[in-house]
C-alpha cells in the first residue's frame, strides 16, 4: 500500500532531493549512490512526473549531496566519535551512506516529516530524530548534554532558503553561542536567486517560496560564522556538463562571463562556529 504524503507547502519541497537521488540510483555513471532513495519514492503517494523535466535540479542535488557527504566523511575522520546534527533532515539517508559506526547522529526536522521518515528510517543507539522547528532552542540541550563538550558537526542542506533572513540569523547566532568551534556545513543562495526563484526548474511547480538569499557571506560573521570552505555551485554543475540541459549549459557560460557574481550565486560552504 502507498503511503500518503501530507505535508505543508515548504515540507513537501524535500522531495525534490528525494527524487533527484532516486533518479540517479539507476544511472550507471550516477554521481551518488542511494539506493534507499528509490525504493522511498516508489512507496509514496505522490505524482513525481512534474519533476520529469528539472534535469538540472535532479543533477544539482546528487552533486551538492556529494560534495557534503565528502566533507562529512573527512569531518568523521578527524573527529571519530563526534556528535553530528543534520538540520532539516527530510527523507536524506546520509546515515545510512556516509556513517562510520562510531559517531553520534541527530536527524532533526518538523514533526510531521518525522512522522513520514519514521515509515523508512528508524532510531537506534547512535541515532535519534527529533520532531521539532529548528527554531525552537529546547533540542540544542539535547545536542550540548550528548556533545558533553566534544566535537559538534551541525549539517544543513536546502533548509536555510526557506527560513526569514531574520530567523537564519538568529539560529546561526545561537548555535555559534552555544557550540563554539563546532562545524557548520550548510548551502546559502544570493538575493539574485531569491528574486528569479519563478524561472527554477523544479521550484516552479511548488507553491513553497525561498525568503532568504545573502549578498556575500562575510555578512554572517557577526552571526559568529567563519567560513574556511565554500565551493561554487555554478563549478560543481560544469563539472558534469554534458548532464546539463545544452540551453542552461550556454545561458550559464554566457551568464558567468558578463556578470561574474552569477558565478557564486549558489554556494556550498563549510564554516566554523564562534
Amino acid at each position: 500500500m502507498k503511503i500518503a504524503v501530507d505535508l505543508d507547502p515548504v515540507e513537501e519541497t524535500l522531495l525534490i532531493p528525494l527524487w533527484a537521488k532516486a533518479e540517479e540510483a539507476r544511472r550507471p555513471d550516477a554521481v551518488l549512490r542511494d539506493p534507499r532513495a528509490d525504493s522511498i519514492r516508489d512507496r509514496l503517494d505522490y505524482d513525481f512526473d512534474r519533476l520529469a523535466d528539472a534535469r538540472a535540479s535532479q543533477l544539482g542535488c546528487c552533486v551538492r549531496g556529494r560534495l557534503m557527504d565528502s566533507w562529512v566523511c573527512a569531518h568523521l575522520a578527524t573527529h571519530p566519535g563526534c556528535v553530528v546534527v543534520d538540520l532539516g533532515c527530510g527523507l536524506d539517508g546520509r546515515f545510512e551512506r556516509v556513517d562510520d559506526g562510531r559517531a553520534c547522529w541527530f536527524e532533526l526536522d518538523l514533526p510531521s516529516v518525522i512522522g513520514l521518515r519514521r515509515s523508512f528510517f528508524h532510531e537506534g543507539a547512535r541515532r535519534r530524530m527529533l520532531a521539532t522547528s529548528v527554531l525552537d532552542e529546547a533540542w540544542l540541550d539535547e545536542i550540548e548534554a550528548a556533545a558533553a563538550g566534544g566535537p559538534v558537526l551541525f549539517v544543513t542542506e536546502g533548509m536555510l532558503p526557506y527560513l526569514e533572513p531574520a530567523e537564519v540569523r538568529a539560529l546561526l547566532g545561537r548555535l555559534a553561542t552555544r557550540f563554539p568551534g563546532a562545524t557548520l556545513m550548510f548551502d546559502a543562495m544570493s538575493p539574485l536567486v531569491v528574486r528569479h526563484q519563478d524561472r527554477h526548474d523544479a521550484m516552479r511547480h511548488f507553491e513553497a517560496r525561498f525568503t532568504w538569499g545573502v549578498a556575500g557571506l562575510e555578512s554572517l560573521e557577526d552571526c559568529g560564522i567563519r567560513v574556511e570552505e565554500t565551493q561554487r555551485f555554478h563549478d560543481l554543475l560544469s563539472r558534469h556538463g554534458r548532464r546539463v540541459p545544452r540551453r542552461l549549459r550556454w545561458f550559464g557560460r554566457i551568464a558567468g562571463a558578463l556578470y561574474p557574481p552569477f558565478k557564486k550565486a549558489y554556494t556550498i560552504n563549510r564554516a566554523r562556529l564562534g
